[in-house]
C-alpha cells in the first residue's frame, strides 16, 4: 500500500511539475514600426540612443553642427506614438550607418534591435563627416524600452585588382 501511494504522489508531484505558469510563459510579440527619419547628415555627436515620449524630451537632443532640428522629427504626434533613435555618432567618412532591425515586445518590457553598419576594408569612401541616425515610431507605450545592438556580420572586400 506503501509502494503505491508512493508511486501515486511521484506522478502528481511530476505532472505539476512538468505544467509551466503562464506567469512564467514569456511570449516575444514584433512590434510593428515606421521610419520617419534615415539620416547621415542630421544625427548627433556622439554615438547612442534615445526615447522620446514629450516634446520637451527633444529639446536636449543636439543636431551635429548646430543644425535645426529636422522637421520630420518636430512632426511626430507625440500623444500617440513613442519616438526611438538610434546615433552611430560622428564618423569621419561615408560607409558607415546604423538601423533598426526589429522591435520586440516581451511581458513588460520592449526591446529594440538596432545594427551598426561599418564600410568594407579598402572600400572608397565619401572624404566627409557623417552623423548615422535612425528614428522609428510605435505606438505609444509605458512600458520599460532597452536597446540591443546587433553584431553585423564581418564584410570582406573581395575585389580583383
Amino acid at each position: 500500500m506503501k509502494f503505491i501511494s508512493l508511486f501515486v504522489f511521484s506522478i502528481l508531484c511530476s505532472t505539476f511539475l512538468s505544467c509551466k505558469s503562464s506567469k512564467d510563459k514569456q511570449e516575444n510579440k514584433s512590434i510593428p514600426f515606421e521610419t520617419v527619419l534615415k539620416t547621415m547628415t542630421f544625427g548627433s555627436e556622439t554615438k547612442g540612443t534615445k526615447i522620446v515620449q514629450a516634446q520637451t524630451d527633444l529639446k536636449g537632443f543636439e543636431i551635429a553642427n548646430g543644425n535645426d532640428m529636422p522637421k520630420e522629427l518636430l512632426e511626430v504626434d507625440l500623444k500617440t506614438n513613442t519616438l526611438l533613435m538610434v546615433m552611430s555618432g560622428m564618423k569621419n567618412t561615408g560607409g558607415f550607418d546604423i538601423e533598426i532591425e526589429k522591435i520586440i515586445e516581451a511581458n513588460d518590457k520592449i526591446t529594440v534591435f538596432y545594427k551598426e553598419i561599418n564600410p568594407e576594408k579598402g572600400a572608397m569612401l565619401t572624404m566627409a563627416l557623417t552623423y548615422p541616425l535612425h528614428a522609428v515610431t510605435i505606438k505609444k507605450t509605458e512600458k520599460e524600452i532597452i536597446f540591443e545592438e546587433i553584431k553585423a556580420d564581418i564584410k570582406i572586400n573581395n575585389s580583383k585588382k
